[in-house]
């Protein structure tokens, strides 16, 4: 599983070179990059989570999905601990970044190369508790006002529409029609090589000279790949399931800063760079973390 994972990261990060080399080209510039971030969000992760959903029901498999939320709450709990202690009210972006992993760009991806297709459905129960979290704390946390939390955009955001549906789709005796079919799996294979083009153009338009004489930078890197991912373990050691969901889990936990994190920097009068160098950089260090902590958990779970 570990050389999987690491010829996994290996082709996530050539994709993000190609990316790179498209921004320095002029091919795409930051406009074109923010359209492509619309289309992965609001296209291609959605297609990715209704064509997770959208198969046979099983009684076990949705048990297993209520133990993953419950689980998982408490993963974002553990994560929420370590942004608070390791970076303090006066980093608020810091604190996102350990809290709020990228499972849509890199997670989904790593999991579906490494354990298959049929795990995303956990992911997609991930995302529900991330997606509360995210429109809640989340955007309290950077914004510094809960006058900013917005249910009403919590409720419509895609991601948890798509689940919504595709939890009735999973329940209910429907079969898709094979063009509505194909259009998923169309829309949804596009979700990989988007979100790395979006990561490695963000790169390429950033002042990396400035980002890495930035020294919070090292420590928000550290509290993300590092220590927000173990201090997980124990709970995961817990959880009453295989482990082979364990390990989908354990990725998502180990798995780079959420691209939110320069986003909502830049939309909440953040330290934009900072955000983005924790985004970049975390996917850059994930190919080496990953793979070790990855490969300690599966001794351990």
């Amino acid at each position: 599983m570990v050389l999987i994972l690491i010829k996994q990261i290996v082709v996530m990060l050539i994709m993000m070179g190609i990316g790179m080399v498209l921004y320095k080209i002029g091919t795409v510039d930051e406009k074109g990059v923010g359209q492509l971030s619309n289309i992965a969000l609001f296209v291609a992760t959605p297609c990715v989570i209704l064509q997770s959903l959208a198969i046979d029901f099983d009684a076990e498999r949705l048990k297993t999905g209520g133990w993953v939320m419950l689980f998982f709450a408490g993963i974002l709990a553990l994560s929420t601990l370590v942004g608070r202690i390791g970076c303090g009210k006066a980093d608020p972006v810091g604190t996102f970044a350990a809290i709020f992993s990228n499972s849509g760009f890199v997670g989904i991806p790593l999991i579906t190369g490494i354990l298959g297709q049929e795990y995303v459905f956990f992911v997609t129960m991930t995302m529900v508790v991330t997606t509360v979290l995210f429109w809640t704390y989340g955007v309290y946390l950077m914004s510094g006002d809960k006058g900013e939390v917005s249910v009403k955009k919590m409720l419509t955001n895609p991601n948890l529409i798509a689940v919504v549906v595709g939890i009735v789709l999973f329940v209910a005796p429907v079969e898709l029609p094979y063009v509505v079919k194909q259009v998923l799996a169309g829309m949804a294979n596009m979700n990989t090589g988007l979100g790395m083009i979006i990561l490695g153009a963000t790169l390429g338009a950033s002042n990396i000279g400035l980002i890495i004489t930035d020294r919070r930078l090292y420590k928000g890197i550290l509290l993300r790949l590092v220590v927000a991912p173990l201090v997980c373990v124990p709970l995961l050691l817990l959880m009453p399931v295989s482990f082979e969901v364990r390990m989908v889990m354990m990725i998502i936990a180990a798995a780079p800063a959420a691209s939110s994190t320069s986003m909502f920097a830049l939309k909440y009068g953040r330290d934009y760079s900072y955000g983005t160098g924790l985004t970049i950089g975390s996917v850059i260090c994930s190919a080496v973390t990953m793979p070790i902590i990855l490969a300690a958990a599966m001794a351990i779970l």
